[in-house]
């Protein structure tokens, strides 16, 4: 599944779940910390900047299909980042089913 294009009401819920997700240890932020998450079977839902470079796009789009590990595309790295208190991120990886189940759910 690989989701782009949301409703600015779908984007604050999903920005919600994310912050919510990042103060309980849920989220590998960083190209590196997810790429480490999908490599340890840890990853449950994938989030990829749009302006984050096409080669990692790339990349991560083919491992979340041959992972079967949901992909969604977030507008730009800087609020990406700022989602999770980090600086500019070019992709997440959430850890817990439960809320990407629920972000799921909401597209």
């Amino acid at each position: 599944m690989i989701e782009r294009g949301f409703s600015e009401q779908q984007q604050r819920r999903i920005a919600g779940y994310l912050g919510i997700a990042q103060r309980a240890g849920m989220i590998m932020a960083g190209d590196m910390a997810a790429q480490t998450a999908i490599s340890g079977g840890r990853a449950c839902l994938l989030v990829v900047a749009e302006d984050a470079a096409e080669r990692l796009r790339e990349q991560f789009a083919a491992l979340a299909g041959e992972r079967e590990i949901p992909l969604i595309y977030w507008p730009d790295k800087q609020s990406l980042g700022a989602i999770v208190g980090k600086s500019r991120r070019g992709a997440l990886a959430l850890t817990d089913a439960g809320i990407a189940a629920a972000i799921i759910k909401l597209l």
